[in-house]
């Protein structure tokens, strides 16, 4: 409020300033009303449809209701918009005045920095989110037979197994950082493979390479060629992360060696590039074995097993089988072959882990996952068929 006999609460003035956060429940209602209703509607009305709002303003608002006025039917109204250039109260400390002529950064409370930081990380916040509003509406994306992957790293020398970068914005002039997103094209297969687009490409490469585009990062599409394997990893040295986006068995069914290119990958990984996801967390993470690893956790289930033996599968299978229905998995891989989702036909499970295991007669309901056909066999003929 304004110094006792003034008029005037701007600052400098001696005017006593009570701070309120955003969820200041007495101003409830005006928050909400503003920030949802009014707030979209400013800038279009004032002419300036085409602006953002300011990167940094304040509005001074007026009670207009009779005192005793619910706060939730209280009217408030805009006495002025300010935006030309617009002070951080609680920096005032740093400022000169005939008292304080040497004021300074270093004058303002360090109880008060914290907001100022608060603050001032906002301001930072909604320029980003302003400038990336800008470069999506100007970002021209990739038509057919552009390729906008050659910079800002030199790919020069491998080979470009797509036809084009079709959708794929255009990279930054100055990135943050520099990344490519390395795909393989499966030579002997219709399309190049069954996730690719009729230009080589990945099904979802152009999305995931304009996220990281939108975040300021560059984002180059490449393809791993065996044949090419050490030029390939001279080249990706030059990046600050990779991308990897090759479903398993592809780079075998191209004729490459998949141990060979994850060795390569763990070497440009232990040098201090990201690899997203590298060798290990693909073999360690992606693997069913992972399962058992989080089986006692409350995202995990007790009865979770990995067989690498025959009788620990068949002693293992007939102890969890009896407890509940069972997904068994055969293979590595997402095709479905292999998967069988399994039930007792009987439908009669023990009501705890461990307490009783399958006869060897019992009679399974099995589906296959890839295709959904349902086979019936015994106990005993499915642990055959495995082993």
């Amino acid at each position: 409020k304004p110094k006792e006999g003034g008029i005037s609460a701007v600052g400098g003035t001696g005017s006593v300033y009570t701070y309120y956060g955003p969820n200041e429940k007495k101003f409830a209602s005006l928050t909400n009303n503003f920030a949802t209703i009014d707030l979209p509607k400013i800038m279009p009305a004032l002419g300036l449809g085409d602006e953002p709002i300011p990167l940094w303003w304040t509005s001074d608002f007026i009670n207009s209701s009779p005192p005793g006025t619910a706060a939730k039917d209280e009217k408030w109204i805009v006495g002025e918009f300010n935006c030309s250039c617009v002070g951080i109260s609680k920096c005032l400390p740093a400022y000169c005045k005939d008292d304080t002529p040497n004021a300074c950064y270093n004058d303002i409370p360090k109880k008060d920095l914290n907001e100022i930081k608060t603050i001032s990380d906002l301001l930072g916040q909604k320029a980003v989110q302003i400038l990336v509003k800008i470069a999506r509406e100007k970002g021209k994306p990739a038509v057919v037979g552009d390729y906008f992957s050659g910079t800002p790293v030199d790919i020069s020398a491998l080979t470009k197994m797509s036809k084009d970068d079709l959708g794929l914005l255009p990279q930054p002039a100055t990135p943050r950082f520099k990344t490519a997103l390395i795909g393989l094209y499966v030579r002997a297969q219709p399309y190049g493979g069954s996730d690719k687009s009729s230009n080589g490409h990945r099904y979802d490469t152009i999305p995931f390479a304009n996220g990281m585009i939108m975040a300021g990062m560059s984002c180059q599409l490449i393809h791993y060629v065996h044949q090419e394997h050490d030029k390939f990893f001279e080249v990706v040295k030059n990046f600050d992360a990779l991308v990897v986006r090759c479903n398993p068995g592809q780079i075998k069914a191209d004729g490459g060696d998949q141990g060979k290119f994850d060795d390569s990958m763990r070497a440009i990984r232990k040098a201090g590039i990201q690899v997203w996801p590298s060798p290990d967390v693909m073999e360690f993470m992606g693997a069913k074995d992972a399962l058992c690893k989080i089986a006692d956790m409350s995202i995990g289930l007790e009865d979770t097993l990995a067989y690498y033996d025959e009788a620990a599968f068949s002693a293992g299978f007939k102890k969890t089988m009896a407890f509940q229905p069972r997904v068994i998995k055969q293979n590595r891989g997402s095709s479905g072959e292999g998967i069988w989702i399994i039930k007792l036909k009987s439908g009669s499970y023990c009501s705890s882990f461990g307490e009783k295991s399958c006869a060897d007669d019992e009679v399974l309901d099995m589906m296959e996952a890839n295709d959904n056909h349902s086979e019936e066999h015994t106990v005993a003929e499915f642990v055959e068929f495995c082993l």
